[in-house]
């Protein structure tokens, strides 16, 4: 499928400069997906961080408001590391705006229903997406989340030393177009942590073979626990990036949010 948008862009850009425009189209495909605009909540911390592994990936993260003092926020992994995947990401990441949109965020298991019937009938070649959409209530701090086959969120509590994890998950997006998902979540005190990722971080390996595991992430967040969220993310991703010797095989995104008491 790669190939094949790139044939398409060289079709409708002939001459030299065709190969130019592949990696322009690319580069505003990856700035979409992965550069976010944090929205400001009154009771959160937000920290953010990604990278591909090549010039564009699968990884996708998308932040925005519902209503004045919650989150909603939605991280996928499209399966490949090409063009074609950014692509699928794209195209997730504006399906789950639409329909947050149409249906509202009281029943967040329909919304990412809805999500898996469209995206089934569109990907073939037994191309998937892990994909997790959650919302966040300033309110109280309630955080509902729905797994479809995502790596699993991590829980920091405040006066605690051990990570939650919050583990029940679905089918992956694109294989069931009936599939069915469930909701989940927590409620986050002041000081809490709750982190969302992506399996590059995860799976990264070292020169031995090993990967950093969740366990490894789950240590490396309660050892960076007192800096600020986004200097968390930065924290957690250098860790990873010197255990992996530098060498990200595959995209990797992460997520932190710490509540804190409102402002007002």
């Amino acid at each position: 499928m790669d190939q094949m948008i790139r044939r398409a862009i060289t079709a409708l850009t002939p001459g030299d400069d065709a190969e130019l425009h592949v990696d322009l189209a690319a580069q505003r495909i990856q700035r979409a997906l992965l550069d976010v605009t944090i929205p400001s909540v009154d009771t959160l911390e937000i920290g953010v961080h990604a990278e591909p592994a090549r010039l564009v990936g699968g990884d996708y993260i998308d932040l925005h408001l519902s209503g004045e003092r919650s989150l909603c926020f939605a991280v996928g992994d499209a399966s490949g590391k090409s063009l074609a995947a950014a692509l699928t990401a794209l195209m997730l990441r504006y399906l789950v705006r639409g329909l947050v949109r149409a249906l509202g965020t009281a029943n967040l298991a329909d919304v990412v229903g809805h999500v898996n019937a469209v995206v089934s009938d569109d990907l073939t070649d037994g191309a998937f997406i892990t994909f997790l959409f959650g919302c966040y209530d300033g309110s109280d701090g309630s955080t509902r989340v729905v797994n479809a086959g995502h790596e699993p969120p991590l829980v920091l509590r405040a006066g605690a030393d051990a990570v939650e994890t919050l583990d029940p998950h679905g089918i992956v997006l694109g294989i069931d177009r009936d599939a069915s998902f469930a909701e989940t979540g927590c409620r986050l005190g002041a000081g809490d942590l709750f982190v969302v990722y992506t399996d590059g971080l995860t799976e990264a390996t070292n020169k031995q073979g090993e990967l950093y595991t969740i366990a490894r992430l789950s240590d490396d967040l309660v050892a960076n626990r007192s800096l600020p969220a986004a200097e968390i993310a930065k924290a957690l991703f250098e860790t990873v990036r010197r255990f992996s010797a530098a060498e990200f095989r595959d995209d990797a995104t992460i997520l932190v949010m710490r509540r804190v008491q409102a402002s007002h």
